[in-house]
């Protein structure tokens, strides 16, 4: 991640991006409690590849959803707009 974020800063011409396709169902995963599907972790790379993104450096989750790098965020929270939430003030 931290290297995402100096490449970023670096190469301001490039668009670089951290992205997470969740806990995924497979042979590996068997009996781990992963939730999704493996057509479900594309989300986050089908935005990246297709669509105009506000930033670069940013960790996309695995909803698709600009996600913070300190603090979790859950799948159908909302977006992470660069200021951390009240819930998240005592787990940084």
């Amino acid at each position: 991640a931290c290297y995402t974020i100096d490449l970023a800063e670096r190469h301001p011409h490039l668009m670089v991006s951290i992205i997470t396709p969740g806990w995924i169902k497979t042979k590996m995963t068997l009996g781990s409690g992963a939730s999704k599907e493996p057509h479900e972790g594309t989300v986050s790379l089908l935005k990246t590849l297709f669509e105009d993104l506000h930033g670069s450096g940013y960790f996309w989750g695995s909803d698709g959803k600009r996600s913070p790098l300190h603090f979790m965020r859950n799948p159908g929270e909302p977006e992470y707009d660069g200021t951390l939430p009240s819930y998240a003030e005592g787990n940084v």
